[in-house]
């Protein structure tokens, strides 16, 4: 009679590898499906809103961020004398005085109704509905298509 160990015996079970093939990847089992095997299939007619909504767009940028950590590390360095920190502080205001002018100057622009020129232009909400308004509009009347597409063909 043949000693079985117990690795052995657990190989030769077919119950224990049911799901081996999984594991090891040999080509049997469930696979991922490549975006280029999956099918297009366009149920209801591809359309865009009318209107583009009006969220804010800043951007992550904060105005004089390392200018003001200077002055902020100079003073806690210097027990809060600014007599100490005057080329800190005189760049810091320099900053805000240029992005304050640059702020004024895009805020001017924004309401002035332009439209910005450019291939890589950034609209505002109402700058995109506007330029929108230059082609023929959607059926679609809020979120849904109109009654017409979802009718059998």
């Amino acid at each position: 009679m043949v000693n079985l160990t117990r690795p052995a015996c657990a190989r030769l079970t077919p119950v224990l590898n049911h799901a081996e093939d999984l594991l090891t990847g040999r080509g049997y089992g469930r696979k991922n499906i490549q975006d280029k095997d999956v099918a297009f299939k366009e149920k209801l007619p591809l359309s865009l809103k009318n209107l583009v909504s009006n969220q804010s767009t800043k951007d992550g940028n904060k105005a004089c961020m390392d200018p003001m950590m200077e002055v902020i590390s100079c003073l806690s360095k210097y027990d809060q004398n600014q007599a100490m920190c005057s080329k800190e502080i005189g760049s810091f205001q320099n900053c805000f005085k240029t992005f304050k002018t640059q702020q004024d100057k895009n805020k001017a622009f924004r309401e002035s109704g332009e439209l910005p020129i450019g291939p890589r232009a950034k609209m505002t909400g109402a700058q995109m509905n506007q330029y929108m308004k230059n082609f023929m509009p959607s059926q679609r009347k809020g979120e849904l298509n109109p009654m017409s597409a979802y009718r059998k063909k």
